[in-house]
């Protein structure tokens, strides 16, 4: 394994070489949470009650989005996904608690109770009424456990490279960053997969609050701006389709339309070990 040193030069030199026109995209996510959280801020019940106590699973959300956009601006969309998850998590939360408040009292007494809590947030239990596509959002989820959380045989040779040497010797390679490819799903999918949420949530806060009106969290905008290029990379593979389509959420009439290739065109150097 390369020093930590080099390990960051190259997370270094891959962000300074990372596309300026992706980056409006984020910038797009950002500022919905900032409007989310005035929202979430000023928002009152049908009883005049704010909703005080979602607001931390709100910023786990924001936070996890903000170290996910900046590891896939290093081409390090493995763990982008890694960092996500407990954002989706959260929102799944979140609407399991509008839907009922013995819900977060079930969530409290985890520790002392696990039946009752695996009952309420186990799998499709996280599904609520309460958050629009939260079935689309669980699957994604569970989705993204399955991929990038266990190390199953798609995990266990993701990052490998085995070389053949002279005299028989093999060689073995850890890949630290991940190929363009990879890069590219990672973006589409985690930035498509937080957008969607946000509206979802932005929808779940107008239902909730009687005095907020709906606010435009910017998803049909990241849509049109993005579609040709997630559309061009969904058709490339299999594997890619299925990424973008399970676990970002796009919709399949994306894969169907013909559109122009775009692609990150680099991946930057990585620190390797060798064996």
């Amino acid at each position: 394994m390369g020093t930590f040193g080099e390990y960051l030069d190259a997370r270094e030199h891959n962000r300074s070489t990372f596309p300026e026109t992706v980056r409006p995209a984020f910038e797009i996510s950002i500022r919905a949470f900032d409007q989310l959280a005035l929202q979430l801020r000023d928002g009152r019940d049908r009883n005049d009650k704010t909703a005080a106590s979602l607001a931390p699973f709100f910023f786990i959300l924001q936070r996890q989005a903000l170290a996910a956009y900046d590891a896939l601006s290093t081409n390090q969309a493995y763990l982008a996904w890694v960092l996500i998850r407990p954002g989706v998590e959260s929102a799944l939360i979140i609407g399991k608690w509008v839907d009922d408040e013995i819900h977060a009292r079930i969530w409290e007494k985890r520790r002392t109770n696990m039946k009752a809590y695996r009952k309420v947030y186990e799998g499709k239990a996280l599904r609520s009424k309460s958050l629009p596509r939260s079935d689309e959002i669980q699957l994604s989820l569970s989705g993204i456990n399955d991929r990038f959380l266990h190390p199953n045989p798609e995990y266990y040779f993701r990052h490998l490279e085995l070389n053949e040497l002279a005299g028989g010797a093999v060689e073995m390679k850890l890949n630290v960053f991940d190929e363009p490819t990879d890069v590219a799903v990672g973006v589409l999918g985690v930035l498509h997969l937080v957008v969607v949420i946000q509206d979802c949530l932005a929808r779940l806060f107008a239902n909730t609050f009687p005095n907020l009106s709906r606010i435009d969290v910017g998803l049909t905008s990241l849509e049109t701006g993005m579609g040709e290029w997630a559309g061009s990379v969904m058709r490339e593979s299999i594997q890619a389709h299925d990424a973008l389509r399970v676990l970002g959420l796009w919709p399949e009439s994306y894969a169907e339309a013909e559109g122009l290739h775009h692609q990150i065109d680099s991946a930057g150097s990585a620190p390797t070990s060798g064996a």
